[in-house]
């Protein structure tokens, strides 16, 4: 039961948090709000729901998840790992059966591979298009799901997810602040974490949706053929 418990946990909450973070980074940088939108319009159109075979033509869309998962990884510390024999490393030992924890969010932070680390800029992976952080083995800078033969074994359907969520919630919605909440305020919240099975924002995102124009015109007609056919 536990097992099944943590797969299922495991494997929603992690997504969810990560469309959290995103749409909060999103909020707070209104230009790349704006491109993400203008790019889904252009490609997905008017008359549809965003796909999964959208995903490889939508290029901004991909730097605004890998970029999420770099600032704001659903897992700072990656899953435990041991050692089956002793082994040195950097002039370290490291004993046969000790426990090793990768610390995912230093990694995703250090300026020795990243300008300006500390900030939200999708930019940097539009000019490096061919960091991959699904393959496991060949970009460590970027490994928000582990890597080698034991990373996440959902991490295909992970990816697929958050692109899935975000790219419709972007394309279908226009969002803003509630009255009582600003651009400072989620900036600020934007820093502040607490840290379970998730690093989770410690205030959730407050927004309001107003669906788009497309997407009111698409229940309307839903709508129409809906009465017709009853009649």
């Amino acid at each position: 039961m536990m097992r099944m418990q943590e797969l299922l946990i495991g494997g929603t909450e992690t997504a969810a948090t990560t469309v959290e973070w995103a749409m909060a980074e999103m909020m707070t940088h209104p230009d790349v709000m704006k491109r993400a939108q203008e790019e889904l319009h252009a490609v997905v159109g008017r008359d549809r729901l965003m796909q999964e075979s959208d995903v490889p033509n939508l290029p901004f869309l991909q730097a605004v998840v890998k970029e999420t998962f770099r600032f704001h990884a659903p897992t700072p510390l990656a899953v435990p790992r041991a050692s089956s024999q002793a082994a040195e490393a950097w002039g370290y030992t490291i004993p046969a059966g000790s426990q090793l924890l990768l610390n995912l969010r230093a990694i995703h932070r250090d300026p020795a591979f990243y300008t300006n680390p500390d900030e939200f800029d999708p930019q940097r992976f539009l000019d490096r298009p061919e960091v991959n952080h699904l393959s496991g083995f060949s970009f460590y800078e970027l490994i928000p799901f582990g890597t080698g033969r034991r990373m996440c074994p959902g991490v295909n359907l992970g990816n697929t997810m958050v692109h899935l969520m975000l790219g419709n919630l972007v394309h279908n919605f226009d969002w803003s602040f509630p009255k009582d909440q600003s651009v400072e305020t989620c900036q600020r919240e934007n820093l502040e974490e607490i840290f379970g099975l998730t690093a989770c924002r410690k205030e959730a995102l407050r927004l309001c949706a107003k669906p788009s124009d497309h997407i009111q015109s698409m229940l309307r007609n839903t709508c129409s053929q809906s009465t017709q056919t009853r009649v």
